[in-house]
C-alpha cells in the first residue's frame, strides 16, 4: 500500500518543532499523518505508534462590538464534520465547523481578531483578505496551545476569503481551514445568504490537493445540502447573495437556473458591477456579491455550472416565496 503523503511532513513537524523550540524561533511544514481514515469511515485506527483521529469539542467564535470597534475571538480545532449523508470528514476547522463562521463586518470596523490554536498536533495561522496588514507579521504561526492577535481596520467593502496561511497551505485550505468575511458598505444591508463553495480531497493528503481531484465539490460544507433544504427567498423583491470559492483548486461557474444574475460585484465590491450576467466565474479566494429578483413564485436551481463539480454535490435550491429569512 502506497504511504500517505502526511507522514514524512509529520515527521519533519515533529522535529522542527523540537530544535525551534529550543531555539525560540518557529518553522516547519507540519501536516498530520497518516492515521486519518478516509471520508466516510468510522473506523479508528489502532496501530501502535498511529495517532487516531482527533474529535475536539468545538469552541464558538465569539464577538463583541462597541460602536466601529469589533473584538473577535477564534479557534482553530480538529474535529469530524459531516460533508455528505453518512460520510463524515475528519477536519481542520476554525470553530468547529467547515467553513468556519461568517464574519460579518461594517465598513470602517476596528477589528482585533485573536486566534488560539487549541490543536494539540500543528502550527496553525490565519489570512484575513479583508485585513490590509503585513503578512509577515500578521500571518505568521501560531503553536499549539498559543494564541495571536492581529488588528486591522475594514477599510474596503466587499466579500473575502479567510483560510489557514500555515505550510503547506493547500493541505490546510483542503482540510476544512477556510471562511467568509463580509464587510457592508455604510448604509448597506448584509447578503441575505453567504454561500462558500469548496472542495473535498482524500482527507490528509497533499498529493490528492496537487493533483486537483476532488471527492466533493459543495456549498457551505455538505454536498447537495441546499436541494434538500431550500433557501428561502422573496418573490418580487431584489435580494443579494455572497458567494465566495474557498478552492484550494477549482474556478467556480455559478449559475442560477430560469434566472439572470443582475448586478454582480467581483470581490463584493460596489465600484465593480457587471449586470446580467449568466453564469459568474469566481476564482479560487476570490468572491462575489449577486444581486437576485425572482419575479414569479417557484423553485430556482443554483450551481455551479461546470459540470463536473454540479455531479460532485455544487447544487442547492432557492425556494421563492412571498416570506424569506436569511441564515
Amino acid at each position: 500500500m502506497a504511504q500517505n503523503p502526511g507522514t514524512p511532513y509529520r515527521r519533519r513537524f515533529l522535529g522542527a518543532v523540537a530544535v525551534l523550540i529550543a531555539a525560540g524561533l518557529l518553522a516547519g511544514c507540519g501536516i498530520l499523518g497518516n492515521h486519518t481514515p478516509q471520508a466516510g469511515s468510522t473506523n479508528q485506527p489502532t496501530k501502535p505508534g498511529v495517532l487516531k483521529v482527533l474529535n475536539q469539542t468545538p469552541r464558538p467564535l465569539t464577538v463583541s462590538r462597541h460602536g466601529q470597534d469589533v473584538a473577535i475571538h477564534m479557534y482553530a480545532e480538529e474535529t469530524k464534520v459531516a460533508i455528505a449523508p453518512g460520510v463524515f470528514f475528519p477536519a481542520w476547522t476554525f470553530d468547529g465547523t467547515v467553513p468556519g463562521p461568517v464574519i460579518n463586518l461594517r465598513q470602517g470596523d476596528h477589528v482585533t481578531l485573536t486566534l488560539t490554536n487549541m490543536d494539540p498536533r500543528m502550527p496553525h495561522a490565519i489570512d484575513l483578505h479583508a485585513a490590509l496588514v503585513p503578512p509577515n507579521d500578521a500571518f505568521t504561526p501560531i503553536l499549539p496551545g498559543q494564541s495571536k492577535t492581529i488588528h486591522f481596520t475594514a477599510d474596503i467593502p466587499g466579500v473575502f476569503l479567510y483560510h489557514c496561511e500555515f505550510s503547506p497551505m493547500p493541505l490546510h485550505i483542503a482540510q476544512g481551514m477556510y471562511g467568509a468575511v463580509v464587510v457592508t458598505p455604510k448604509g448597506e444591508a448584509p447578503p441575505l445568504y453567504t454561500l462558500v463553495q469548496s472542495e473535498f480531497y482524500r482527507p490528509d493528503n497533499l498529493q490528492s490537493v496537487l493533483d486537483s481531484s476532488p471527492r466533493y465539490v459543495v456549498f457551505n460544507g455538505v454536498a447537495n445540502q441546499y436541494a434538500v433544504n431550500p433557501l428561502h427567498v422573496p418573490v418580487g423583491n431584489p435580494f443579494t447573495i455572497a458567494v465566495v470559492n474557498a478552492g484550494p483548486n477549482d474556478f467556480s461557474a455559478f449559475h442560477v437556473v430560469g434566472s439572470i444574475l443582475r448586478d454582480v460585484q467581483a470581490s463584493g465590491d460596489p465600484k465593480n458591477n457587471l449586470y446580467n450576467v449568466q453564469t459568474d466565474m469566481i476564482a479560487p479566494g476570490d468572491a462575489a456579491l449577486i444581486e437576485l429578483e425572482f419575479d414569479q413564485s417557484g423553485q430556482y436551481s443554483f450551481v455551479s455550472h461546470a459540470m463536473n463539480q454540479f455531479g460532485k454535490g455544487a447544487h442547492g435550491i432557492f425556494d421563492a416565496t412571498h416570506s424569506s429569512s436569511g441564515q
